[in-house]
């Protein structure tokens, strides 16, 4: 997928937690969430069969600047009509759930 393909795939950012969001069936979209990994806590995201992870990435703000926050970008898709859940949470995945700051679930209705 070329990054053209990202810039214009739909968007979401933290603001859709707790919503719902109408997304076009096996058109790609992308959710955007605030993260920190070099403090361990990274997103996990669980969602319901027929709406698949394609990748996730992590960016920095400032490429020059250690320490420093940035975004994991993950990109999905449905694979036909419905309303599926997804659910993430900002964890440090070896503290197990105790260690949870942040949590997101949205329902994705696909037509």
């Amino acid at each position: 997928m070329s990054i053209l393909s990202f810039i214009s795939m739909l968007s979401f950012m933290s603001s859709a937690c707790g919503t719902t969001i109408n997304v076009t069936v096996r058109e790609p979209f992308t959710l955007l969430l605030e993260e920190n990994p070099t403090t361990g806590y990274r997103w996990n995201i669980d969602v319901d069969t027929g709406l698949e992870v394609i990748s996730s990435e992590y960016a920095r703000n400032n490429p020059t600047r250690i320490g420093g926050g940035g975004v994991r970008r993950f990109v999905l898709l449905t694979d036909k009509a419905g309303e599926y859940k997804l659910r993430a949470k900002l964890w440090r995945q070896w503290l197990g759930d105790s260690s949870t700051t942040k949590r997101c679930e949205i329902t994705v209705r696909s037509t």
